[in-house]
């Protein structure tokens, strides 16, 4: 079972910035997801999601860090990427998946809904 927390327009271009100084840059990274394993086995998840609202479906596979996550027991993973907030007001739901396909719908509250 996993928990999916998101947070829109964070900070994390000046955290990446001030924990790497003259190392790697992550500009316009305005979404952080923070997904914790609330089970008693590890948990791969692949670094993606997908976005749903009334115009479909739109897949997002820009998400750092890239490649299958593993997540233990208790354990929590950050992504983070660039969401364009039209797209993002315009979604009612993000889905991720697991390594064995199993489905995890967020419902998205948005401030103007």
């Amino acid at each position: 079972m996993l928990e999916i927390h998101h947070i829109m327009n964070s900070a994390v271009e000046e955290i990446f910035g001030f924990k790497t100084c003259c190392g790697l840059r992550a500009f316009d990274q305005n979404l952080e997801i923070h997904v914790k394993n609330l089970g008693v086995h590890p948990v791969i998840v692949p670094s993606h999601f997908e976005l749903k609202g009334d115009y479909g479906n739109r897949r997002i596979d820009t998400l750092m860090p890239p490649g299958d996550q593993r997540i233990d027991p208790g354990q929590t993973v950050a992504f983070y990427c660039f969401m364009d907030e039209t797209m993002w007001d315009a979604s009612r739901h993000m889905v991720f998946y697991d390594g064995e396909g199993n489905e995890y719908r967020i419902p998205l509250i948005h401030e103007n809904s």
